[in-house]
């Protein structure tokens, strides 16, 4: 799921963003939470579409067809997998500017696997 989850925001960013833009993926520690930031400059979301981006069916630009612009779940799904996992999505946008999505992880879903004295 979270494979997917991630996958989804990654797909987004290139699907979105022009060929000779830079997109940027960090996972990181943040205090006792871990999250994954997708970065694109891509042309960016107006505000008052934020909200209801992972709204199921929800599309920005609802002139698209699913051929070219999916099927509106992508994101919905993205919001789901993370509620399973006590996560959270925030989305941050700009028009001209691009787009930062983040997967927040509580301290309770984070597994250290390895450490370094």
């Amino acid at each position: 799921e979270i494979q997917s989850a991630f996958s989804n925001l990654i797909m987004n960013a290139i699907f979105y963003s022009a060929l000779d833009t830079e997109i940027q993926i960090l996972w990181q520690r943040v205090g006792d939470e871990a999250e994954l930031k997708v970065i694109d400059q891509g042309p960016g979301i107006e505000e008052q579409h934020i909200a209801r981006l992972t709204e199921r069916f929800y599309r920005v630009d609802p002139s698209r067809s699913t051929a070219t612009g999916g099927t509106g779940l992508g994101l919905a799904i993205v919001k789901h997998v993370l509620l399973r996992h006590k996560a959270i999505l925030d989305i941050k946008s700009q028009i001209g500017v691009g787009s930062i999505f983040t997967c927040r992880f509580p301290a309770e879903r984070i597994m250290i696997l390895s450490q370094t004295v």
